[in-house]
């Protein structure tokens, strides 16, 4: 043995050297990581037929040499190549294909808005709000980040359209290079955790396989079937990932703006107040004693109530529904009803709050419709009603909360801040409400974010070229309609019965369908004539090339690693830690390194696969899957800011004024790469954070 090293162990770190002297070679990371696997698997099988790589086993009584390729390098060439070919098939065509669908839709709805200019609007509306508090534009970076992160989801886009826009104007007011480079870069990455997610699709796409393999194996070795073990399905879905995501989302961005006003603070010359424009040119502060305290309270309030009563709700039990003993028990307010009330009620509220001097009587009505449909809701309409009989229940209260709505949008689409936001907000909306409700899947939310997208970008130039837009509203609020219908009625046509009231809702799903698809198809001509199109499906024909590229030849390297038993042995020593929290410790730490030279996509689907079955076999009680699950994600996201491969470095470098150098990107992103780990710890130390969501809210 070499150095003390048996054969497998150096085949491991052929593979090793390989991979990362392919990757550190420039070329293009498919190619590097599949010639890698060609050139790592000619030299493990030249060496073991020299004799060179062998491992020593008891065979009748004696330890004999036995080469890692038992049967030759010809079988294990046949086997492998037999294998990957029969594997991409599947990935192609077997289970996980409607999942990854997701992903080029996603990316589809992620360059449609970064090439509709929504995020320089949002850019500079923030700016104008929040610059002239310490630290404004780096918290106005981070806001938009998150925004844009739950509407598109593509770090590229947004990392290069904030560096463009935002890191001039921060220079230029005296912001220190390195908190301007840090906050952009780091904001910009947001869109790999707060969903919609590719990497979650991703992820989703396979660790739901290792969940279900890891527990079937625990199983094996207590004896008993799954079912008898959990009492439930070994099943992780890509819709429940995306509500454990939320919140740490959420939580990472609040952290990077309290990082960027208590640097603002302490060093007020490198972050100082800037007074763009007056941020109360509505006349909103003349309300409130010209006391902003007063005004945020009475925007977050009534939302912190709302939410809050939702929380107490759904643990509670009054509202969605639960399997007790095999039959379904609705509480007395429907989850997806209850969900309408929130966001209409607040809405409602707003327009009472933004605008207090005009006339009071809309909002009045609106609030008491939302009041009458709890109530009827509560004590009248059981969970299992008929869309017809809600119909019937809900038409009036119905009517009363769209007159308060109307009233309330006409006076909140004045303001200038909430004109800008509201269209990536309505498109967040309509794509998490649908899988967070539980109204339909990922894919299927993707889908509709892509269309929606195509129709905000339509919009948009419709508008700048003084076009009526009246096609693409009324598609939306068909859209808005199908969402509806899909949620109250039963909308199969297969079925033998169909009830009276479920047809009317197919009619009209029917009819919102094509008058929604009519909408889309002008929006594509609009986007076409505008000569967008062609750089919209560029764009994302190469992202998407490029991420299944990658899952190919990543499913090349891993069975190279399988040949010569190198998967096995990783294994084989994750198993050798007896506490499972342990040996995510060492593989958190594994990941975290490995971030430092590879992207998220190649962690994804090289290293996953070979450890998940190891981490996804322990007790879901102890270590749930959806908590393993985001700390890796918010891990591989802590990938793109880690120099000196992070992706996000690399994209603002290419836009960065030649006075900012790589180095000061790197001091820049110093500090977040800290915040990660404070992320990474917190949720260690309390997995609640990543649990609740999917345990409130219904399963997709």
């Amino acid at each position: 043995m070499l150095f003390g090293l048996d054969g497998v162990e150096i085949s491991l770190i052929i593979v090793a050297v390989s991979l990362f002297g392919g990757i550190l070679s420039g070329y293009p990371v498919a190619y590097a990581i599949s010639g890698s696997a060609f050139v790592s698997f000619v030299l493990i099988a030249g060496f073991n037929e020299i004799g060179w790589l062998y491992t020593l086993q008891e065979i009748g009584g004696e330890m004999k040499k036995v080469p890692v390729f038992e049967r030759g390098w010809e079988h294990a060439m046949l086997t492998t190549e037999s294998t990957w070919a029969q594997g991409v098939f599947s990935r192609a065509f077997g289970g996980n294909v409607e999942t990854l669908l997701a992903v080029p839709l996603f990316v589809l709805m992620g360059i449609a808005l970064e090439r509709s200019n929504i995020a320089e609007d949002l850019l500079t509306t923030m700016a104008k709000l929040f610059g002239s508090m310490p630290g404004g534009l780096a918290i106005s970076v981070v806001l938009v980040g998150t925004l844009l992160a739950a509407s598109t989801g593509v770090v590229g886009a947004t990392v290069v359209t904030m560096g463009l826009i935002a890191l001039p104007t921060m220079l230029k007011h005296g912001y220190s290079k390195s908190l301007a480079t840090g906050v952009i870069a780091t904001s910009g990455t947001l869109g790999q955790i707060i969903p919609p997610s590719i990497v979650i699709v991703l992820l989703g796409s396979i660790v739901g396989d290792m969940y279900s393999i890891g527990q079937e194996n625990r199983a094996a070795e207590l004896g008993v079937t799954v079912l008898e073990m959990l009492g439930e399905p070994a099943v992780l879905s890509t819709g429940t990932l995306f509500k454990a995501a939320f919140i740490p989302g959420v939580m990472l961005a609040s952290l990077y703006a309290l990082y960027a006003l208590g640097f603002a603070l302490l060093n007020r010359d490198q972050a100082p107040p800037v007074h763009l424009e007056d941020p109360d040119s509505y006349g909103l502060l003349s309300y409130y004693k010209n006391n902003p305290l007063l005004l945020v309270g009475a925007v977050i309030l009534p939302l912190i109530t709302l939410v809050v009563l939702w929380i107490v709700f759904g643990v509670s039990g009054v509202i969605g529904e639960a399997e007790v003993n095999g039959a379904v028990e609705y509480g007395p307010i429907s989850g997806g009803t209850f969900s309408l009330l929130v966001i209409t009620t607040y809405i409602t509220i707003l327009g009472f709050v933004l605008r207090p001097g005009e006339a009071k009587l809309p909002i009045i009505v609106g609030l008491a419709g939302s009041l009458l449909l709890f109530i009827i809701d509560w004590n009248y309409v059981g969970g299992n009603a008929s869309g017809g009989a809600k119909l019937l229940w809900y038409i009036i209260p119905a009517a009363m909360i769209v007159y308060g709505m109307k009233a309330a949008l006409t006076r909140l689409v004045e303001i200038e801040v909430l004109r800008v936001v509201s269209p990536p907000v309505i498109l967040i909306v309509a794509v998490l409400g649908s899988i967070l409700g539980g109204i339909t899947n990922p894919t299927a939310a993707a889908a509709l974010g892509a269309a929606g997208a195509i129709m905000l970008a339509a919009n948009r130039r419709l508008k700048e070229t003084n076009r009526s837009t009246a096609v693409v509203i009324w598609a939306s609020l068909a859209i808005i309609m199908m969402l509806l219908m899909r949620g109250n009625f039963d909308l199969r046509l297969t079925i033998e019965d169909i009830t009276f009231s479920d047809r009317v809702g197919i009619v009209i799903a029917m009819i919102s369908y094509h008058i929604a698809a009519f909408g889309l198809l002008y929006s594509c001509w609009v986007l076409i004539k505008e000569k967008v199109m062609h750089a919209i499906v560029y764009e994302t024909t190469k992202v998407t090339s490029m991420v299944f590229v990658i899952l190919v030849a990543s499913l090349f390297l891993s069975l190279t690693l399988r040949a010569f038993g190198g998967e096995h042995y990783i294994q084989e020593f994750l198993q050798s830690f007896e506490d499972p929290r342990t040996l995510l410790i060492v593989v958190m730490v594994v990941l975290f390194l490995l971030g430092f030279v590879l992207d998220f996509i190649e962690i994804i689907f090289i290293v996953i696969p070979i450890v998940g079955p190891v981490i996804y076999a322990a007790d879901p009680t102890l270590m749930p899957p959806t908590w393993i699950t985001i700390l890796i994600a918010v891990n591989l996201q802590t990938s793109f800011i880690t120099p000196p491969f992070g992706f996000a470095l690399f994209y603002l470098r290419g836009v960065a004024p030649s006075n900012v150098t790589t180095m000061d990107i790197y001091r820049g992103v110093v500090p977040f790469v800290i915040i990660q780990v404070i992320g990474l710890t917190l949720l260690w130390f309390f997995p609640s954070i990543t649990t609740f969501l999917p345990e409130l809210l219904p399963a997709n």
